[in-house]
């Protein structure tokens, strides 16, 4: 007999017919998929996916039914959670929060819950609905929009970060007792937006709505404090200044674009602005004007100033010897902000001193020997280095 009998050879079509009709859960439809390559390949994988909260057809607006108890108001009813899959326009039954229960943010599979008792617990719907509660969040029943965390979090091992207040955020680990709260210094009308978790750094970027960007380090010691500073570390200290961190006409979008999300792809940082108002227009150097529509969406990418391929890195002389780069492919020249913003004002820059990835140095024994850029520092000591 075959290891599968016949049940490998039933019809895709079939099979997607008895796992649209039986409404299983997302769960039983990961094992579903797992019995054999057959049925594997019939059933997609449940990617791309959106949290939704079912809301009760018969749930009448709150205000008007002023008289009706608040324990039987269909807000205090339990939170159906599910998993809607684009592609094939399902969804997959997650879990049941409890009442008032939100879900305030998602990492592989897991998802972070609030209750506003004030309690937070992470909940992983594919392991049989585990829950690895954190400590109470205690900051006068503030609401708490977005929590990060750790991916495959244990209960022995943790991090998580919330945004608990306009410029406020919180941070806790396993085996803390509370959060660790930390003010985030921002301009008076600015508050936070979103946070975004880069696991490879152990970093968490906060953006705010003016599009100002801080980055907590993750202490890799138990005991240490996380350190925040802002995103350009040379403008530590300084007020928040569009002009100075976006180019034009970016550095105006920044202040109508009331939406602002941020996110990783590819290893980059990127953040997504949405016009929430309405339509507004500008003068942009050159004498052109831009117009940005309400509902107007824009997606950046952050360039930490790194060097850029086809580019030919100068010093411009004739005017105040300014770092430019000039791109091959556009055959433009344009200033290089971050070494500018960098510079301080009683230095010139003389030359672009541009680094390998590996740089061979000679060593005391009169050896060559390869090194990282992080070892750039030994090498320089030793002034004996040059390059391959």
């Amino acid at each position: 007999m075959a290891p599968f009998g016949p049940w490998a050879g039933l019809p895709p079509e079939i099979l997607l017919l008895i796992s649209d009709g039986f409404g299983l859960p997302l769960e039983s439809y990961c094992r579903v998929r797992g019995v054999c390559t057959a049925w594997r390949a019939a059933l997609p994988p449940p990617i791309t996916s959106l949290i939704t909260v079912a809301i009760p057809p018969d749930a009448p607006p709150r205000h008007l039914i002023p008289d009706m108890p608040c324990a039987f108001h269909p807000a205090e009813r339990p939170v159906q959670l599910s998993a809607l899959f684009v592609p094939a326009g399902r969804s997959f039954h997650l879990a049941t929060l409890p009442r008032r229960g939100q879900c305030v943010g998602s990492s592989n599979g897991w998802l972070a819950v609030y209750t506003r008792l004030p309690e937070i617990f992470l909940l992983n719907p594919l392991a049989g609905g585990k829950q690895i509660p954190l400590p109470p969040l205690r900051n006068d029943r503030k609401p708490v929009p977005k929590v990060v965390f750790a991916p495959n979090p244990t209960p022995a091992d943790y991090v998580a970060v919330a945004i608990c207040d306009l410029r406020r955020i919180g941070y806790t680990k396993a085996r803390d007792t509370k959060w660790m709260f930390i003010d985030l210094a921002m301009e008076e009308k600015d508050q936070l937006a979103d946070l975004a978790y880069d696991i490879d750094a152990g970093k968490v970027y906060c953006v705010t709505v003016h599009g100002d960007v801080h980055v907590l380090h993750v202490p890799r010691r138990q005991r240490r404090r996380p350190v925040v500073e802002p995103l350009q570390v040379e403008r530590a200290g300084l007020p928040f200044d569009p002009t100075a961190v976006y180019a034009p006409p970016y550095d105006r979008a920044s202040k109508f674009t009331g939406t602002k999300r941020v996110f990783f792809f590819g290893g980059s940082l990127y953040q997504v602005w949405r016009n929430t108002t309405s339509a507004v227009s500008w003068m942009i150097p050159g004498g052109s004007r831009f117009t940005m529509a309400k509902d107007d969406v824009f997606v950046l990418k952050y360039d930490p100033g790194r060097v850029r391929a086809n580019c030919v890195y100068w010093i411009d002389e004739w005017s105040r010897n300014e770092p430019m780069v000039f791109d091959m492919a556009t055959g433009t020249s344009t200033l290089h902000l971050s070494a500018a913003r960098a510079l301080n004002p009683s230095c010139r820059p003389v030359c672009w001193y541009l680094l390998n990835g590996k740089i061979t140095s000679i060593a005391d024994s009169g050896r060559k020997r390869h090194t990282s850029g992080e070892d750039c520092g030994q090498v320089f000591k030793r002034q004996k280095a040059h390059y391959s």
